[in-house]
């Protein structure tokens, strides 16, 4: 079953690929996974906790330049977006213990002056739902809690703004 639900969600990227963001039909759309994963606080997170709400993924670690080269726009797109509460953003730091660390991941954002929640991804998200392919990713599930678009590599503020704006 799992299996299959990856390869669903990796036809669903190519098919965003293939036909732009948001073009496939209402029934080709792919709901995403319901998922709980914990804050360096211990604190437990699920995606469904933000059902209503547009919610942008991006996938992340401290070793990555692209990812902290694109963090302080993420930070300022945050800051925007928690006035309004129609989205959120949240980060899916990826821990493998060695290259990446919590320690790492949670010095680097307090040193940076990231307040985006984070999230601790030991591959069950990252790797088992989503197959991302490379650092930084960023993926966008709409409000209902379907699959709308992604990118793979950096990304702006005004790139994330509009994919979230369509995923309204």
């Amino acid at each position: 079953m799992r299996g299959r639900l990856v390869q669903l969600l990796f036809l669903s990227i190519f098919l965003v690929m293939a036909v732009g963001p948001g073009a496939w039909a209402q029934d080709q759309r792919v709901l995403v996974p319901d998922f709980a994963l914990l804050t360096a606080a211990d604190e437990t997170v699920r995606l469904s906790d933000f059902r209503g709400q547009v919610v942008a993924l991006n996938f992340w670690a401290t070793w990555c330049f692209y990812c902290r080269e694109e963090m302080p726009d993420l930070q300022a797109l945050h800051e925007e977006l928690a006035a309004s509460g129609e989205a959120v953003i949240l980060l899916l730091d990826q821990i493998d213990g060695r290259q990446e660390t919590v320690e790492r991941g949670t010095a680097y954002l307090a040193e940076n002056g990231i307040t985006i929640p984070n999230l601790l991804d030991f591959g069950s998200v990252g790797q088992r739902i989503f197959g991302v392919p490379g650092l930084p990713t960023t993926v966008v599930i709409d409000a209902e809690g379907y699959l709308y678009d992604y990118v793979v590599g950096s990304t702006t503020k005004e790139v994330l703004r509009e994919m979230i704006e369509g995923a309204k």
